[in-house]
């Protein structure tokens, strides 16, 4: 029985120390935080984001374009701003009239 504990304090041990190996930061160069954000606008089918685009610098994510409404306007702002590596976003999103 003893032995039996050893083995599986041995498989644990062995186990949770491969998990931390593997874990790795998340990326949060410029390319990276861009691809975040556009992935997650495209994401949302609430979202008509087909005249937005997307620009990251240092940590400043620039969006740019039409949307239909104020609503839209600032949704896609709080969604942007919530993303890892986004210091500050630029607005420059136009309400279609």
């Amino acid at each position: 029985m003893r032995t039996l504990l050893l083995a599986l304090v041995a498989v644990l041990a062995i186990g949770s120390s491969a998990c931390r190996t593997f874990v790795n930061d998340e990326d949060l160069s410029d390319p990276a935080v861009k691809a975040r954000i556009e992935i997650l606008l495209r994401g949302r089918q609430d979202l008509d984001i087909q005249y937005i685009t997307v620009d990251v610098n240092a940590g400043a994510a620039t969006i740019s374009g039409i949307v239909p409404n104020v609503e839209q306007l600032r949704a896609i702002r709080r969604l942007v701003a919530n993303v890892n590596g986004v210091d500050q976003v630029l607005n420059n999103l136009i309400i279609q009239e």
